[in-house]
């Protein structure tokens, strides 16, 4: 996981189009966005992140307080594991 590959993403593309690209990874493993990554799984946890980024900008939220709150949660989940 690349955090400037997610922060990128969230600052470039909107929440539905996000959510069209997790969709097209998931479901048909396409990349329509020609996310960086090392494997489909890599560019859907890019993309699931930064969508989740993007609705919290596009709900008023700061783009760097939004991406560093869902960073912290990630972090979070994976100190616990």
């Amino acid at each position: 996981m690349k955090a400037s590959v997610i922060r990128k993403l969230a600052k470039e593309h909107t929440g539905d189009a996000l959510e069209a690209a997790a969709e097209a990874i998931a479901e048909r493993e396409e990349d329509i966005l020609g996310v960086e990554g090392a494997d489909l799984g890599e560019k859907l946890t890019h993309v699931m992140l930064a969508m989740r980024v993007a609705r919290r900008v596009e709900g008023g939220e700061d783009l760097k307080d939004a991406f560093r709150d869902e960073m912290a949660g990630v972090r979070e989940i994976l100190e616990n594991e």
